[in-house]
Parts: structure tokens; sequence; C-alpha cells
């Protein structure tokens, strides 16, 4: 095939209309909203011999789709992605043609509706990276959900020091994929079983936090999810069916060794239903400023949220608990408490404290009396009593 840009392109092909929005809507997540020269917002078409593929790119970020297609003239053309998307979505149930013109335009016809594009300039369109070999494959949709809980955590990609807007992949042989995310004021760690395929040695990298969610998220539904890494792991990209999407890594050098911040001993371990916390938490809150705490007041059997001090507005709610260990007075960041409830699944949380002033370890409680999978440490805030 020859390359986008060259003169003896040229491209011809029909597609299904739903086969068209659906494809060109999932590679359009990649198109940069700020690009720094033309051909980036673009969405490079190819076809070939019977399908055609569509690929946006970031140069950080990039999305590669795949669908059946009935090729006239196999070539490529670099049309506007966002126009393309709209366009695709507005179309009549019909197929749908493309042609690309001497003039170097690109004609799409759909029943009585057409219309004529300009191409972008494609000389200097990044080249996909070569796909390497899938490291292993993980269950799609529990993996996206795992990303999802641990990205809470993980700081703003604004922040100075860059390794803490970044996910902790540590990918082990035998079969276990721990996931991690912190920006200094809380951690959240994630487990989950995945099949390593070509892994024979532990391997550590640090993906962009926003970019890996979204990623993750977009193959939610895919079933298996291939994951490769690229050369000297300096990207990574995940594959299911047709559909591929790939990141740049970050320095994993950077990212500071988690294992040694989680605690093991505690003095007490009090279980609260979620449900009722997430909304006792979310009532009390409403009397605090910004960057006020909420203190739990813990018990044998009960826990109480108060809010607010002195002359300001107030708030108190006492809840049922069970208690394993000492009562403890201990406060927190509501936010930072309300993220680490909303990455549980079980619906019992545990609450497992040092003391009042030191770390403390929020996991998910099931039926059977326990859960580790995910574990999220949060500091508690130190207040005038």
């Amino acid at each position: 095939m020859t390359r986008c840009g060259d003169k003896e392109d040229f491209v011809k092909f029909r597609i299904e209309r739903d086969v068209l929005a659906d494809v060109v809507t999932w590679v359009s997540r990649t198109l940069p909203s700020r690009v720094p020269f033309p051909s980036l917002a673009g969405v490079l078409v190819e076809a070939a011999e019977d399908s055609v593929s569509f690929t946006t790119t970031t140069q950080d970020t990039w999305s590669h789709n795949v669908a059946d297609a009935v090729i006239g003239e196999p070539g490529t053309a670099l049309i506007s992605g966002r126009l393309l998307v709209e366009i695709a979505r507005s179309l009549p149930a019909q197929p749908v043609s493309f042609a690309l013109q001497s003039s170097g335009r690109v004609e799409v016809t759909c029943g009585a509706a057409a219309f004529t594009l300009p191409t972008l300039p494609g000389d200097d369109y990044p080249p996909l990276p070569t796909l390497p070999d899938a490291v292993g494959q993980v269950n799609a949709g529990v993996f996206a959900a795992a990303v999802a809980q641990v990205a809470v955590a993980s700081a703003s990609p604004e922040e100075r020091n860059h390794a803490y807007a970044g996910i902790r992949m540590e990918i082990e042989p035998d079969g276990h994929l721990t996931l991690a995310a912190t920006d200094r004021y809380r951690l959240a760690v994630r487990e989950l079983p995945w099949q390593p395929l070509s892994v024979d040695q532990p391997i550590a990298i640090t993906a962009p936090g926003r970019e890996l969610m979204e990623a993750a998220k977009a193959f939610a539904d895919a079933g298996d999810l291939s994951i490769h890494l690229g050369e000297s792991e300096t990207s990574m990209s995940l594959t299911a069916d047709t559909r591929q999407t790939g990141l740049r890594l970050m320095d994993a050098a950077g990212f500071p060794k988690f294992r040694s911040l989680l605690p093991n001993q505690f003095v007490s371990q009090p279980e609260i239903e979620v449900a009722a916390l997430k909304e006792a938490l979310k009532r009390v809150s409403l009397v605090l400023h910004q960057d006020s705490a909420v203190r739990l007041v813990f018990s044998s059997d009960e826990v109480v949220l108060k809010a607010g001090t002195g002359d300001e507005a107030t708030a108190t709610e006492t809840l049922g608990c069970s208690l394993q260990g000492e009562a403890i007075d201990v406060a927190f960041n509501p936010k930072f408490l309300a993220d680490g409830l909303a990455g549980l699944t079980e619906p019992t949380a545990r609450l497992s404290l040092q003391s009042s002033e030191k770390a403390a370890v929020l996991t998910g409680v099931d039926s059977d009396g326990g859960s580790e999978v995910f574990r999220y440490l949060l500091m508690p805030v130190r207040l005038n009593r």
C-alpha cells in the first residue's frame, strides 16, 4: 500500500453505515483537542484487499480499528476526524461509498446524501508503532473496573511530579497483575488474575493514569483483552478483535515502592455497611468548608460521624458497626474517604486502623468475611479536639 500523501494514492470502497459510525466513533477518542500540526486532526483511512482501517493519534496515544468493506481501489486518505465522525453518525441507514477524486478531495455518498471533503496533508502523519506479540490476556471488564478503582488515587496530569500521575502495573509470570496509584496523600492497590503468554520474569511499568483509564474503559465489553509491550517497554497496546489502542509509558523508576507503605498490624478494625456510610458521609459533609475533615468516633457497636466545629454549622450521624479491637476516634478528608468507598464492590467496608494519626487501610468485606483484592490507604487528619 502506498504512503498517505503520495500522488499515486487512490482509494475507493463501500462500507455499511452502522459499521462506519461505530468504527470512526471508537477511534475518535484519540483525536487530540489541540493539534501541533494539521495532520493530527485527521483520521487515516487505509483501504486494503477486503477491509478498511481507521487510525487516529495524539502521538502519545493512538487508536486503530479495522472493518469489513467492499474495496474498489486500495489506498489511503487523511480526512478531518471530527467532521467524519459527525457525518458518519448523521447518514441514513444505507451503504456508504468513499472515493478519492483526482482533485485530492474525498467524495462520500450514502443514498441521496453526498459530501465532498478536503483531505489533510499526510506526509508528516506519524506511523502506527509495530504491534509486538501479547505478553498476556486479562478479562476486559475486570481490567477496566480495576483501573477505575485505583485511578481515583492518582495525581492530576498537571502535577509537577509526573510519576504520581501514573498507574503502576506489576506483571507477574505466575498469573498475578497488580495496579497501584498514589498522589502522596492516599494509595489505591488492586490485584487481579491474568493469563501470561510470554512473560518469564516480573515486569513493572507506569502508564499515564487518565489515558490508561480511558483506554481500558473503551474495551470494557470486549471479553478477552490482550496486553502488548513495545520495544524497551516504552509503550503499551491493548487489543481485542479488530480494535487496538496504545499509549506511551512513563518512567517506571519515579513511582514509589508502594508495597512497603501498606501496614499489616492494626489496633482497631471496624466494619460498616458501605451504602449507609456513603450516605451519612455525604450528609454530614454539607456543613464543611474546603479542606475540613469528618471525625469518626468508633465504639463497640456504633460509629458517630461528626462535622463542623465551634460557632460554625455542625452535623452528626450515628451508624451501627461491628468492631474488633480498641475504640478509636479518627478524622479523614471526606472526599478521600468517599473516593475509597466508591471503589468498593462489597456490601461492607472494613477500616483497619493503626492509631488516630497513622495510615489506615480501607477494604471491602464479602459474604465470606474477607476480600483483599482492593486496598485503599489514606492518612488521617490531625484535629485540635
